[in-house]
């Protein structure tokens, strides 16, 4: 049984939580063990149980589905808070955001980058180049090379900022549809990302870092302009 305290117990419960979803054991999508379950875990009241939870759902980490289970929505109150937030966000404002912190990480990360980072970096580099792999494994390909590229930085702000976004443009490109998707990403261009921090080059990495999301609001804007045009 893991030990909570008596001060503060609906807090201490939704660290615990947490903490359980940060070290992986509950993954986003993953249903959590049921209510009888994790009261005998964590030895509280149900009371006090659903109440943790519901502040949890609050934050956008879980998601309560009546009938169904409660299920893991976001890895950490961050994440969930910016996700909530910022899901109805036009995508081009999104970008820009991301823009700004993959700039600044990837600079960092040319100067701190470790060999396992480099590691993480080369084999996302890998897996976004791999042959006959179908559109979704691109996509989390992609995913997992900017995420190396923020946690590189060691900047413990800019990581947490950026799982938060990631959840928002998850949740923004499948609105892009209305402009008729995004280009195809330009797999290229991360080749020179990747040789500015191996190198150790924080003013060419931070440029190479902009040029694909340059691409990506470019030509969302010009794809808005020509819906506009049209209407």
């Amino acid at each position: 049984m893991l030990k909570v305290g008596s001060s503060s117990r609906v807090e201490r419960i939704t660290e615990v939580v947490l903490e359980e979803i940060a070290s992986g054991r509950w993954g986003v999508g993953d249903r959590i063990p049921p209510e009888p379950v994790l009261m005998d875990l964590l030895g509280v009241a149900r009371n006090t149980m659903r109440e943790a939870v519901r502040a949890l759902a609050h934050a956008g980490v879980l998601e309560i589905r009546h009938g169904d289970g409660v299920y893991v929505r976001a890895r950490t109150d961050t994440e969930g808070i910016l996700r909530r937030r910022f899901g109805a966000v036009d995508l081009r404002e999104i970008l820009a955001a991301r823009r700004a912190l993959e700039v600044e990480a990837a600079r960092a990360a040319a100067e701190h980058r470790t060999s396992e980072d480099l590691d993480r970096l080369a084999d996302a580099w890998q897996r976004l180049h791999g042959d006959g792999e179908d559109e979704a494994a691109g996509v989390a390909a992609g995913v997992a090379f900017h995420r190396a590229l923020v946690e590189a930085s060691h900047n413990v702000v800019l990581i947490e900022l950026y799982q938060g976004l990631t959840s928002a443009v998850a949740e923004s490109l499948r609105r892009s549809n209305a402009l008729g998707g995004l280009p195809e990403p330009p797999v290229h261009l991360h080749g020179g990302l990747y040789e500015a921090i191996r190198s150790g080059d924080p003013i060419r990495a931070a440029a190479e870092a902009a040029k694909p999301l340059d691409a990506m609001i470019d030509a969302l804007g010009s794809a808005a302009t020509k819906a506009a045009r049209i209407a």
